[in-house]
């Protein structure tokens, strides 16, 4: 059944073009102060623990979705248990309509209106570490690593965990992951910290899966290679590794990110050869636009063709009995 889930919610997905915002997270902001609320009124004794509120944040809801489940476990013919586990995944897929969002940013690029373009980023990515548009080759990049965080960490990670633990082990997946955005700016603290660390592991196996995925779907090579560098850098997040192995399937290093054509002095070569050049570097803010825009479609065309690769392993395990 699994893959049927899975497939039914990645169309639904893909053909809802509209950015839902009926299923956005603010459920989860006022769920957090709700539940501080109570823990206020728990015994001293409790609440001096580091893991009591963490431990509540994430299992609470994770236990009642389970409930939920084992309540509706064969009702209909298990027609209410399939519309359930779509309703789960389409809830924790990204409210934002990526592709659409791309379409709307490179036309504001290409337009070289770079402020609204730095803005449309910054409303819907809030680890935007840009003040203002003036680094175009930084603002580029920061989009790249949105598209790279949002397919990871929006999409991919959460099925990866629905296959393995279903639907309550996608939820408690997106619960960490909706705990660490809200507490980035203070992971510093002793609950900051175990979120960061727990996410961490999570994403840990689903990052470089993906990126192995990046390479049977671009320039296996280069990107294997890169892989085979950082599978073990344990300093490493899961949005690096997945952004630099991105980069290498598309034939490009970690900081270099623009192609161009020259013209070598050497007669034995092809007098037209392809240099790789590090943005920063680029002649004028045009070439950079030109080639820039055309890495986000490639870097958008590499996440599409690795969809395709992970439907057509899912199809091939289920069509042997395998996953469930």
């Amino acid at each position: 059944m699994k893959f049927l889930v899975i497939l039914l919610a990645l169309a639904v997905n893909h053909y809802w073009t509209r950015d839902r915002d009926i299923l956005n997270d603010t459920w989860f902001v006022r769920f957090q102060g709700w539940l501080a609320e109570r823990t206020r009124e728990l015994p001293e004794q409790l609440t001096q623990h580091t893991l009591l509120y963490p431990a509540l944040v994430l299992l609470l809801p994770t236990l009642l979705l389970g409930l939920v489940l084992w309540l509706v476990d064969g009702v209909a013919f298990g027609l209410v248990t399939l519309l359930v586990h779509i309703g789960v995944l389409l809830a924790l897929f990204d409210r934002v309509n990526v592709n659409a969002l791309t379409a709307r940013y490179l036309e504001l690029w290409r337009a070289e209106n770079y402020e609204a373009a730095f803005l449309l980023l910054r409303e819907r990515w809030h680890q935007v570490s840009l003040d203002n548009c003036d680094d175009r080759a930084m603002l580029h990049e920061e989009f790249c690593r949105f598209l790279m965080s949002s397919y990871f960490e929006r999409l991919f990670a959460v099925v990866f965990w629905y296959l393995l633990l279903g639907p309550a082990g996608a939820l408690f997946y997106h619960l960490a992951f909706l705990y660490r955005s809200r507490i980035w700016q203070h992971a510093d603290s002793a609950e900051g910290d175990l979120v960061m660390r727990l996410v961490y592991v999570l994403e840990w196996i689903p990052a470089r899966l993906l990126a192995l995925t990046f390479s049977l779907a671009g320039d296996f090579v280069s990107a294997f290679t890169r892989l085979r560098e950082i599978v073990l850098d344990m300093d490493r997040g899961a949005i690096s590794v997945v952004h630099t192995c991105a980069l290498a399937a598309l034939g490009s290093s970690e900081r270099v990110v623009l192609v161009r054509d020259a013209v070598t002095d050497d007669e034995e070569a092809d007098p037209v050869t392809t240099v790789l050049i590090d943005a920063e570097t680029a002649v004028d803010d045009h070439t950079l636009g030109v080639r820039a825009a055309r890495q986000v479609e490639e870097l958008l065309a590499l996440l599409n063709r690795s969809q395709i690769i992970w439907v057509s392993v899912l199809a091939l395990l289920a069509l042997y009995g395998i996953g469930g």
